[in-house]
């Protein structure tokens, strides 16, 4: 049968939708690594220039406590870091958002703006609760009860586990269990990351490779605000391990509830829901160093018959000191083994999104 002009022209017209489609992907990735590299760059420039200022004002109000048995330093460090951390971070979030909303008239779906409050919302009150336990310490079961509550505030403003994958069930919704969920993913993640806290720059710096990885399938997820969150909070870690780094002149404290919190939150609002099947794994991996060190010392703790809140030196950190590596080859050990699972997360979390 022979073939119109018409039908001999429509393949070269899908062709060029195709590539046109192609093109403006191409385009909004672009204009999202450049907005996530200026948010980053602009967090990492505060948290530069007023982490000494925090710290004067650590030591002037009593947030430099001695230091403790469990502990690795000798005089009292000031434990604010986390407030700067949180201050750079808010700057480069409202900044860039600013800029993206209003200069360039690129609005963000409503849908972000609810979760982005929602983390917003709850990462004040957690960065809050945790500055006020650097200068009078709060007992364990109060802290609990408030990340409770302000991951409860999260759920309500639309920050969720809400589907789960299942191996040949696709993705399935869980319905009511959607909130004890996502209460026990963001408590779960947020005192993982804490406890990470033991040894100068480690939180901080597997912190800043997650959220890192966490920007980058935002990007390749077309997921603007996500992006932009995520960059900042890398950014601001990044620029306070100058301070950080050991020798440390100043703690994150407190303000590592804040950066758990902030990361499971990230995950939660969905950077990685274009590929179902790592709607799980990707998080899990890229949170796996402080994730697999919480499980680790709850296990050594139940066994030896001892409370799991309470603190010793049975954290991954202080087995690799016991062996006699130094306090910057532990760090940066685990800094290695931080990279490599979120290498293969974002590896094979790109192998899996779907071609256009």
């Amino acid at each position: 049968m022979r073939r119109s002009a018409s039908d001999e022209v429509r393949p070269a017209e899908n062709r060029s939708r195709s590539d046109d489609t192609t093109a403006a992907m191409d385009t909004s990735l672009e204009y999202y690594l450049a907005a996530a590299a200026g948010a980053a760059f602009l967090a990492g420039a505060v948290a530069w220039g007023i982490t000494p200022w925090i710290r004067a004002l650590a030591e002037r109000f009593g947030a430099a406590h001695p230091p403790r048995a469990r502990d690795l330093h000798l005089v009292p460090v000031p434990r604010w870091g986390g407030l700067a951390v949180f201050a750079a971070f808010l700057v480069a979030v409202a900044v860039s958002v600013a800029v993206v909303q209003f200069w360039h008239e690129r609005p963000f779906h409503k849908t972000s703006v609810n979760q982005g409050l929602g983390l917003l919302l709850a990462g004040t009150l957690i960065t809050l609760i945790g500055a006020w336990d650097d200068r009078r310490e709060i007992a364990a079961g109060k802290q609990l009860a408030a990340q409770i509550a302000c991951a409860s505030l999260a759920w309500w403003l639309g920050v969720r586990v809400q589907w789960v994958t299942w191996p040949g069930a696709g993705s399935i919704d869980i319905g009511w269990l959607s909130y004890p969920a996502t209460v026990v993913w963001l408590v779960g993640v947020t005192n993982a990351v804490n406890w990470l806290d033991g040894i100068d720059g480690l939180a901080a710096g597997v912190s800043a490779i997650a959220a890192l990885t966490l920007t980058l399938m935002a990007i390749r997820a077309h997921q603007p605000g996500l992006a932009i969150v995520a960059a900042a909070l890398f950014g601001a870690l990044i620029g306070f391990l100058r301070y950080n780094f050991n020798p440390a002149r100043i703690f994150l404290g407190g303000g590592a509830a804040f950066v758990g919190f902030m990361l499971a939150g990230i995950a939660t609002a969905g950077a990685f829901k274009r590929a179902a099947t790592m709607a799980i794994a990707a998080p899990l991996l890229v949170l796996g160093l402080p994730l697999l060190d919480t499980l680790v010392v709850i296990y050594r703790r139940w066994r030896s018959g001892r409370p799991i809140y309470q603190a010793d030196r049975s954290h991954l950190h202080h087995r690799l000191l016991a062996r006699g590596f130094s306090q910057r080859q532990a760090v940066l050990i685990l800094y290695g083994i931080s990279l490599g699972l979120s290498l293969i997360a974002y590896g094979t979390y790109v192998a899996t999104l779907p071609r256009p």
